[in-house]
């Protein structure tokens, strides 16, 4: 009987040393680094070309929820963004970047250590062919270094179409693709990319065809990798439309005079301040103070404004087509040196970069659009930083033209939607257009307009052809979210001769 008591206090024991055990080990559980897991590959195969973009496709995994960053470097370029990771799911990203011969990529999380990756790229001098198809054939075209690809392979950017300079793509990589490597897709189409499609079905060539860009002379059908590289190389014939430079894009407007007229008030306050101590209390102390305090009211003047930045667009179309590409310049005025951090348009992010590649740029990505957010990079006095914007937008412009005997022409707007006061480009000459509502007709004196007198007209005429007809709208901005007060667009929209 005395030895029950002493059993039921060793269990006792036994138990709360149990409990104590299971505390600790859950306790330790919890406080655990969490283990990141990184990969990251680059879109092409690896392949790329100087002086283009592309995209690195990075997948990011966690063994407990943890909220992780991740920095991408490529030259002088850098991107970062937050991941929320949830056990058992992998994240997935895809980030533009420069070409460069390395990218870096780190993942950071709280208690843990840094993962980090290095991504090689090939940089080709030769132009390079894609031939995404379900197919061992090989593909040869003169000049072009052809690379075979998979679906998962292709960007789901469309500025990283821009590391190749064709593409064959068939029907069952087609199907493969997911709804932003399609997008990607279609933004190349529009932008002019020589592109084959091999056996697709009559709905995706009809979806495509009116897609493309240059009345989609670039886009060519076929039925075999035989064919579809004999179209590529017919296609070489014709040069693809240059694409204009930041610099011709920016001459469209004047820089906004603000940082100048804050320079210019302030310097004539120094001066005026400089005058008036030397002519009423001409000693030197006074002087010194006097241009101090002066030096001092400029410098707080200049950083107290913050100088607006200003967009502008050109973008080209077809008539009858529904995409138009763009090219854009955004310029940010600096008045001292200082770190700024803008919001990029909601429109215009994914495919923001910096126009100059020595400047150092970071942006910060959205992990749910894939698109840049934010930039960040460093001002100083007089010295103008610019990103550039390209892509493509829904337009709705059908223009019908129609020569009559007295030289005159009949314009009739042969689309669905109205449009505004523009201006019609024929024949070297540039005429106003007046507003015309859906199958509305106006005739064009041909004594009528003169030389293109502005800097938007002049660009114009350098666009269209002698022979063809275009049209020049300015480009209403007002759906382009967060983009600054002082933007400005032109839409130009050539219309195909009479077959």
């Amino acid at each position: 009987m005395s030895s029950l008591p002493a059993l039921s206090i060793s269990d006792a024991v036994a138990r709360r040393l149990l409990l104590l055990g299971v505390a600790l080990c859950c306790l330790s559980q919890a406080n655990a680094a969490p283990r990141v897991e990184l990969t990251a590959a680059p879109a092409w195969k690896g392949w790329t070309r100087p002086g283009r973009t592309t995209e690195i496709d990075v997948r990011l995994s966690a063994d407990s929820a943890v909220r992780a960053s991740l920095d991408v470097v490529a030259a002088r370029q850098s991107t970062d963004s937050t991941v929320e990771l949830q056990p058992g799911r992998v994240a997935r990203l895809q980030i533009a970047v420069g070409s460069a011969a390395s990218v870096d990529v780190e993942a950071r999380a709280p208690s843990a250590p840094p993962v980090r990756r290095g991504v090689s790229l090939a940089l080709s001098e030769s132009p390079l062919l894609g031939v995404a198809v379900a197919s061992d054939e090989r593909v040869a075209l003169d000049g072009f270094h052809a690379l075979a690809l998979a679906a998962d392979d292709l960007p789901r950017n469309g500025s990283a179409y821009a590391s190749v300079d064709a593409l064959i793509v068939d029907a069952t990589t087609l199907a493969a693709l997911d709804h932003r490597q399609l997008a990607a897709l279609v933004t190349y189409a529009a932008d002019c990319g020589r592109l084959v499609l091999m056996n697709i079905d009559q709905r995706v060539r009809r979806l495509l065809d009116d897609a493309g860009g240059c009345g989609g002379r670039f886009m060519m059908q076929a039925k075999s990798l035989a064919e579809a590289t004999s179209m590529l190389t017919a296609s070489l014939a014709t040069s693809l439309p240059a694409a204009l430079s930041p610099s011709s894009i920016g001459e469209l407007a004047r820089p906004s005079p603000a940082a100048w007229n804050a320079v210019a008030v302030s310097l004539a306050v120094y001066f005026a301040a400089a005058v008036l101590a030397l002519v009423f209390i001409p000693s030197l102390p006074a002087i010194v103070l006097t241009s101090a305090l002066a030096i001092v009211g400029t410098l707080a003047l200049l950083q107290g404004m913050y100088p607006r930045s200003q967009l502008i667009v050109w973008s080209e179309g077809e008539s009858g087509t529904q995409l138009a590409r763009y090219q854009a310049v955004q310029r940010f005025p600096g008045l001292v040196r200082e770190r700024v951090r803008v919001p990029l348009p909601p429109q215009l992010g994914a495919a923001a970069q910096s126009c100059e590649p020595g400047q150092t740029m970071h942006y910060e990505v959205d992990v749910t659009s894939g698109r840049a957010t934010f930039a960040e990079f460093e001002t100083r006095l007089f010295r103008q930083v610019t990103l550039c914007y390209s892509g493509s937008f829904p337009m709705q412009r059908t223009i019908a033209v129609d020569a009559r005997a007295d030289g005159s022409r009949s314009v009739r707007n042969a689309g669905t939607r109205a449009w505004p006061r523009g201006a019609l480009l024929a024949g070297g000459v540039a005429r106003d257009l007046p507003a015309l509502g859906p199958g509305a007709a106006t005739v064009i004196d041909a004594r009528s307009g003169g030389s293109a007198g502005d800097s938007a007209l002049r660009t114009a005429q350098t666009r269209t052809r002698s022979d063809s007809t275009a049209a020049l709208w300015s480009l209403d901005l007002a759906g382009v979210a967060g983009a600054p007060i002082d933007s400005t667009g032109w839409l130009l929209v050539s219309v195909a001769p009479p077959r």
